[in-house]
């Protein structure tokens, strides 16, 4: 029996481009190299991130 590894991965940050761009530049390689990978960014929505993030196809959730 073998067992496939399912990798999950949370971002958290945002407020400013400055915090968030990077996390998503991390994001897209993750996505590269784990094509199975579940990302998940978790921030504020009404910052730049719960507008950005969603727009880019990964999933977001609003923790305020």
């Amino acid at each position: 029996m073998t067992t496939a590894r399912r990798y999950k991965f949370l971002f958290a940050g945002g407020g400013t481009g400055g915090h968030l761009f990077p996390a998503v530049a991390v994001a897209e390689k993750i996505a590269e190299r784990l094509p199975g990978a579940k990302i998940l960014f978790v921030g504020t929505k009404s910052k730049i991130e719960g507008r950005v993030i969603p727009k880019l196809g990964y999933e977001f959730k609003a923790i305020w």
